[in-house]
């Protein structure tokens, strides 16, 4: 029997979850909440200890396919998401962060129209304190938000929030999928090899904040690993020095995101208020 194009999956959302029972239910309802409907969700459980699996046992939606999985790490999680995926495109979206009802709408929307874009990302709100977009006048108006990223983008800061991500299946599969021996920063190295092949990659950023992150004390960021992810991130940063031209000038740069990175917190805010005050 042959298969309709229009019958065919079109988005996989993967989603991995380790003791995020807590967040996980509102991540779960805004996918079901979306305005574009043609998606399977695959949500796989590391070996939750919180009633994750519990509570995930209890989903009775045809749309959602849940994976336990023995605690393994998030690479392999990832990974094994990918490998039971079936759609044309394939989003990402943390356990601890939820959807704006547009946003699989608006990213299939875009990556179906610019054929030659190969990944798009958006920016993100806050819980509580951003606002989520939802009305049809924005959503039109799309294409004065976007700017296309390049490698030199990704030497200050890393652009792109992973939990907005959607990407053609092709590149992710064709880049060797996530890195399971890494511990942490798995999707700054993706995107950093990404740009290190030997294809151009195309990647768009939206920025508007259809993505929403609940902050709290256990992610990674906010923990007391920072210096070790901090030095991580120089060292993939210094991987993007061969597509870079001006490598001395750029390798500058990196070592000066390091150290201002690892300068006490108190002193890290007093240069963003006087930066602040000295644009007024």
């Amino acid at each position: 029997m042959k298969i309709n194009d229009e019958d065919k999956i079109q988005v996989s959302i993967i989603t991995t979850v380790f003791n995020a029972k807590d967040f996980l239910n509102q991540s779960i309802e805004s996918i079901r909440k979306q305005t574009f409907r043609n998606y399977e969700h695959l949500i796989i459980n590391d070996g939750s200890t919180d009633g994750t699996k519990e509570y995930l046992d209890t989903i009775n939606d045809s749309r959602i396919k849940v994976i336990h999985l023995e605690r393994s790490g998030r690479g392999i999680s990832l990974n094994r998401g990918l490998q039971e995926s079936k759609g044309k495109y394939i989003a990402i979206l943390d356990a601890d962060d939820y959807s704006s009802k547009s946003r699989l709408e608006l990213q299939t929307e875009i990556l179906n129209e610019n054929t030659d874009c190969d990944l798009i990302a958006t920016s993100f709100g806050i819980h509580g304190v951003d606002e989520m977009i939802e009305r049809p006048n924005q959503l039109i108006n799309y294409k004065q938000h976007t700017k296309m990223l390049e490698a030199k983008d990704f030497i200050f800061s890393n652009p792109i929030c992973h939990s907005s991500v959607m990407m053609r299946r092709e590149l992710i599969f064709d880049a060797g999928l996530y890195d399971e021996k890494r511990k942490e920063l798995f999707d700054f190295e993706l995107w950093i090899r990404m740009l290190n092949g030997r294809k151009k990659v195309s990647i768009l950023k939206l920025n508007l904040p259809l993505i929403f992150r609940n902050l709290h004390e256990n992610q990674y960021f906010e923990s007391k690993k920072r210096v070790n992810y901090l030095i991580q991130t120089y060292l993939l940063r210094r991987k993007l020095l061969s597509v870079l031209s001006h490598r001395f000038i750029n390798e500058l740069i990196i070592v000066c995101v390091l150290l201002y990175g690892l300068l006490p917190r108190f002193i890290r805010k007093r240069f963003m208020n006087k930066s602040k005050l000295g644009g007024t």
